[in-house]
């Protein structure tokens, strides 16, 4: 197993970005461009991650793929693991603790969402699923176990938080939320922890909007009727992250100037961008009376996780990548308990057959049921019974001891020993 990333550590929140834009189908196109078994894609506004399945894989072929994909000038630069460390990679992504935000929770739903679209493009192997589920758990445990999940950590909580803070209190205001993308759900939430009950939104998609919007009992705003509802608006959040952006500087102007025809005294727009690709054009920022924020502040802006906190959710990830490795390493034992089981089904079955000759009939003495198990205990010995011999002569008794304890018991070694 091979986990690779890219993400806000290393990359700017833009590289990223356009890493994710070329997402759609990249699980197929990397199942037939390469030799894997299994992959999935995680993408989000601050990583793009893959999970991916094979006997070996060269990491800087995987770079060069993906920049060809997404049209970048250099492969980006990707942090990989293999094997064990994947896992614990994994563990701690799905957990939070490589997030923007540590300990954010939106990232676990991320994760299954992944897994489940990895699933209906047929590029999610057994062993992947295994992965991502035991990577749930570990998740679920670091949420309810430590206060890295609690209140204002998330990255919709910090920018709603930030929005609030250039706004001033929430309750009154009047909210549109553009998008209805992985983060609105979170948004709304955020909003009405802020106190803010008059919230509208907006989507390309009518039916996705009004969907949406009755849901959570938001009003919907048209598709066509966008810039009556950003010359109305105080606070407008988006959260589409697909195509270009939707709030153009000349859109907002224009939306800007509607306003101060309508209502004078409202001057002032915040806008909070939580979208990759971002959703705001840049120069929307230079107008007056406009504050944007986006990702990059938020960032910024992230208060800092408890040390303790930090220090227990690894120590939960260690120790469920550590019980993920056992349960591995007995799987992989299967095929020799397989293989076991069958040859003592053959013996049982030769056996059977020379208790029962053909013809006769399928009672049996005492006597012969005897010495038919005798024969099958001495069938079934005989090896274990020769190599104790060569065992003993070669000076390996206790080797020979330790292999018995462990395929038989330790009762039955202890009493050979005896």
């Amino acid at each position: 197993m091979y986990f690779l990333s890219a993400d806000h550590r290393r990359l700017s929140l833009d590289a990223v970005a356009r890493l994710s834009a070329a997402a759609p189908r990249l699980g197929p196109d990397l199942m037939s461009g390469f030799a894997l078994r299994g992959a999935l894609v995680l993408a989000t506004c601050n990583r793009l991650a893959l999970l991916l399945e094979a006997d070996e894989l060269d990491a800087s072929a995987i770079a060069r793929f993906l920049a060809r994909r997404a049209g970048l000038d250099q492969p980006p630069e990707l942090s990989s693991w293999q094997g064990a460390e994947a896992h614990r990679e994994l563990f701690a992504t799905a957990s939070g603790l490589r997030s923007m935000v540590i300990g954010e929770r939106q990232i676990a739903g991320q994760l299954r969402r992944a897994l489940r679209t990895a699933t209906a493009e047929a590029t999610a192997s057994t062993e992947l699923i295994r992965a991502v589920e035991h990577a749930s758990i570990a998740s679920r445990r670091v949420a309810g176990e430590t206060s890295l999940a609690g209140r204002g950590r998330s990255i919709v909580a910090v920018g709603v938080g930030l929005a609030e803070r250039e706004l001033g209190p929430l309750p009154g205001a009047r909210v549109l939320l553009v998008g209805t993308g992985s983060y609105a759900g979170a948004t709304v939430s955020a909003l009405r922890e802020h106190g803010a009950t008059s919230i509208a939104v907006h989507s390309a998609s009518s039916q996705r909007g009004q969907d949406f919007a009755r849901s959570r009992g938001l009003r919907a705003v048209a598709p066509e009727a966008l810039a009556q509802a950003l010359a109305q608006a105080d606070l407008v959040i988006t959260c589409r992250g697909m195509g270009g952006p939707i709030l153009s500087a000349d859109r907002v102007r224009q939306a800007l100037e509607a306003r101060s025809r309508d209502d004078g005294t409202r001057t002032r727009l915040v806008i909070l961008d939580l979208a990759l690709p971002r959703d705001v054009e840049a120069g929307v920022a230079e107008l007056p009376g406009v504050v944007c924020l986006d990702l990059d502040g938020i960032r910024q802006a992230v208060p800092a996780a408890a040390g303790a906190d930090i220090e227990q959710a690894q120590a939960i990830v260690e120790a469920e990548a550590g019980a993920f490795e056992r349960d591995l390493a007995g799987r992989a034992m299967a095929p020799l308990i397989t293989a076991v089981r069958a040859a003592a089904d053959r013996v049982v079955e030769e056996e059977a057959a020379r208790l029962r000759p053909a013809g006769e009939t399928d009672s049996v003495s005492l006597a012969e049921a005897e010495r038919a198990l005798q024969r099958l205990a001495a069938r079934l010995l005989h090896v274990p019974t020769v190599q104790a011999r060569r065992a003993g002569e070669a000076g390996q008794q206790d080797a020979y001891r330790q292999a018995l304890a462990l395929v038989l018991g330790p009762d039955l070694a202890r009493a050979a020993h005896e």
